[in-house]
C-alpha cells in the first residue's frame, strides 16, 4: 500500500523515515487458482488452522469500534489523515468507520473536507490500524506479532478509483518491510496484488509482488490469510495459496495490522460517474493466531 504522511507532519517524523513507497511499480506475474463462488462461510470462532494461541481476534460484533485494538486513522493524526505519497484523494476521518451488523464498515463518500495538512479532498473515507497511539512517534501499538497466521474474512467494494487494502507495517514505525496482504482496485476485482517491500542491509529499498488472478472477489465474502514463519510467508484466498516467499528477505520483526478503502491514487486512478459512493469495505473479522500449522 505504501506510506507517507501529510505535509505538516512530515518535518516531525523526517528521522523515522515514514514515507514509503506506493507498492505497485513491481511487474507482477499472474497466477490463476481456482476458488469456490460461493460465499465463504463464517468459520467458528474457536476454529484455527494452528495449533498455537488465538493472539488477537475482533468478530466486530459490538455496536462501536473497540478503541483498545483499532485506531481510525494512522497514529500520528488523530483527526484525520491519508496517504499522501501515494497521491490518493481521499481524507480518512473516523466518522467513516462504523462497526454495526455484525461488521466493520471502512466507507468511502463523496464528500469534501480540508485536511489537517492544508488541502482540499474530494472524498472522504476510513481505515483502522493496531498501529501505536495517536501523535505519539514512539508508542508502543495497540496490537503487533511475529510470526502466525492472520485471517480476515472482508467483502471487497466495486468500482473504478476504489482501492481496499489490508497490509502489516513495523512495530517501530517505519516504513519497511511492509507486507500487503491485498490490494485490490475496484475497477479489477477479479485480481488482487500483494507485496513484500524491504530494506536490504546497505539500505537500498526492494520490492517483490504478486498478481493473483480468480473469482469476481466483490461478489460476497471472501477469507484472506497470511501464513508467517521464519523465512517464509504464504498467501491465501478462501483457503488456496496464492503466493509464497521463502528466504532471509522475509521480516523477523513484530508487525501490526492496517486495513484501509482508499479512493484515487496513483495505482487504481481517479472515480468515474460510474463510481458508486457511499461504497464500503466490510470486514466480518480479523484474527490473528501464533504457532506453526
Amino acid at each position: 500500500m505504501g506510506f507517507g504522511l501529510p505535509v505538516k507532519q512530515l518535518a516531525a517524523v523526517a528521522a523515522l523515515a515514514l514515507l514509503g513507497a506506493c507498492g505497485v511499480a513491481t511487474p507482477f506475474s499472474e497466477t490463476v487458482a481456482s476458488v469456490d463462488k460461493a460465499a465463504s462461510p463464517r468459520a467458528e470462532k474457536s476454529a484455527s488452522p494452528y495449533a498455537g494461541k488465538l493472539l488477537f481476534a475482533d468478530e466486530f460484533n459490538g455496536v462501536e469500534v473497540d478503541a483498545g485494538r483499532w485506531n481510525r486513522c494512522h497514529w500520528w493524526a488523530p483527526t484525520g489523515c491519508t496517504i499522501a505519497s501515494n497521491n490518493e484523494l481521499e481524507w480518512y476521518t473516523p466518522q467513516q468507520v462504523e462497526q454495526r451488523d455484525g461488521s466493520l464498515k471502512l466507507t468511502a463518500v463523496r464528500r469534501a473536507i480540508r485536511g489537517s495538512d492544508g488541502k482540499n479532498y474530494d472524498y472522504q473515507s476510513g481505515m483502522v490500524t493496531t498501529g501505536g497511539g495517536t501523535g505519539r512517534t514512539a508508542a508502543k501499538p495497540k496490537f503487533a506479532f511475529r510470526y502466525g497466521y492472520l485471517e480476515a474474512r472482508v467483502r471487497i467494494p466495486r468500482g473504478p478509483g476504489l482501492w481496499t487494502a489490508l497490509w502489516l507495517l513495523p512495530a517501530t514505525h517505519i516504513s519497511r518491510p511492509e507486507i500487503d496482504v491485498f490490494e485490490i482496485r475496484g475497477s479489477k476485482t477479479d485480481a488482487m496484488s500483494m507485496h513484500l517491500h524491504t530494506t536490504d542491509p546497505k539500505g537500498v529499498r526492494k520490492s517483490i509482488g504478486e498478481r493473483w488472478k480468480g473469482v469476481d472477489l466483490a461478489d460476497g465474502w471472501h477469507v484472506f490469510a497470511l501464513d508467517w514463519k521464519p523465512g517464509s510467508l504464504r498467501w491465501l484466498v478462501d483457503g488456496v495459496e496464492a503466493w509464497r516467499v521463502v528466504g532471509d528477505q522475509v521480516p523477523a520483526e513484530p508487525m501490526y495490522i492496517v486495513a484501509n478503502l482508499a479512493v484515487g491514487g496513483d495505482w487504481p486512478g481517479p472515480p468515474t460517474e460510474a463510481t458508486p459512493f457511499p461504497s464500503s469495505f466490510e470486514l466480518d473479522y480479523v484474527r490473528v493466531w501464533s504457532g506453526s500449522s
